[in-house]
């Protein structure tokens, strides 16, 4: 939708509206990638036209192949206002943007403009010399053992059931998920193979316990479809056939796990917030759970670059520094060991 939250006359012009989507036609990036960048794009694009926006002496709104560095920066300052007035009300925040949120609007900046100065439509990029915000890491919400499964044991519908044992035994992302179809599944091999947000495939083992799920979803699933028609037609066809469809037989909305499992935290009482408009919302996300998990099996001992892999890392310093975490108990044993091995010189 183009219609901002504060000025309905604000919407993008047709340029801009066509550059977009060129943009993300050619774009080979994961789903939700490509739908955060064109939902940050498209922020920018009604920034960059509203009155609002505009500098003395300027006396029509750019488009986005118009836009200038001094555009990008002040565009930045505008995200850490607290007045986003050329949001969405789906997008909209009355705080400031992190550092982290703000890095990703410049990812998005680059991706497009950088697209704009290979197919030759501008000359000059203007994100060149912008400076990437500084993100401090900080370990993010973890749930321990006790918390993962009273979320795996919450009440809910059944596919929210078999999302949750997918998300905490293959510490996957949800967009691989909820890509998965039943023909990636092996089940006399007790594997199943995931697709990466780069485009590559990664097999992972099936823990037992989400076998005997799985193999429950499989019956469920398939009983369902017996009653309904739409089911039953997407599960005839192996490129539709996914291990998660609607009710209707399509396959899930980008944003419909995260839902679900924040839904599913509120039942299991996990990390519960009053949310602004008096609502109740779990902090509980999908990378949560991935989070989580990676740290818990660094803590029981399993090598770093083995959960590198399970988590499909290139490399093994993104593990290290966002996902897997050592506890104090970890730490005070390194020293122990240390202490040991000098005792024996």
């Amino acid at each position: 939708m183009d219609t901002p939250h504060h000025a309905s006359r604000n919407a993008i012009g047709p340029e801009s509206r066509e550059l977009l989507a060129e943009f993300v036609a050619q774009a080979d990036m994961a789903a939700t990638t490509i739908a955060k960048y064109d939902a940050q794009l498209r922020e920018f694009a009604r920034w960059l036209q509203h009155p609002r926006s505009r500098l003395i002496g300027d006396d029509d709104p750019r488009a986005l192949a118009a836009a200038t560095p001094r555009d990008v920066a002040r565009f930045l300052a505008y995200l850490r206002s607290t007045d986003r007035y050329a949001a969405t009300w789906t997008i909209t925040r009355r705080s400031p943007l992190s550092a982290s949120a703000r890095k990703s609007h410049v990812a998005s900046l680059r991706a497009f403009y950088g697209y704009l100065l290979r197919v030759r439509v501008i000359d000059n990029d203007p994100t060149f010399g912008i400076k990437t915000p500084k993100v401090r890491p900080a370990p993010g919400l973890r749930l321990t053992r006790e918390e993962l499964e009273r979320l795996l044991t919450a009440p809910g519908t059944a596919r929210e059931r078999i999302q949750t044992f997918l998300l905490v035994f293959t510490a996957a992302r949800a967009g691989a998920l909820r890509d998965l179809r039943w023909d990636d599944i092996d089940f006399p091999g007790r594997t199943l193979v995931l697709r990466t947000k780069n485009g590559k495939h990664h097999s992972v083992g099936i823990h037992p316990r989400l076998m005997s799920e799985l193999r429950r979803w499989y019956v469920h699933q398939s009983h369902t479809a017996t009653k309904n028609p739409d089911l039953a037609a997407a599960l005839d066809d192996p490129a539709t056939a996914f291990v998660l469809l609607s009710r209707t037989g399509r396959q899930l909305a980008p944003g419909a796990i995260a839902k679900q499992l924040k839904r599913r935290a509120n039942t299991a009482g996990l990390y519960v917030l009053d949310s602004a408009h008096g609502e109740k919302r779990s902090l509980v996300s999908p990378h949560a759970i991935r989070r989580s998990i990676a740290t818990e099996l660094l803590n029981d001992g399993v090598p770093l670059d083995a959960v590198a892999d399970l988590l499909a890392h290139e490399h093994v310093d993104t593990t290290r520094r966002h996902y897997a975490f050592a506890n104090d108990t970890r730490r005070r044993a390194t020293i122990d060991a240390i202490l040991r091995h000098d005792a024996a010189a």
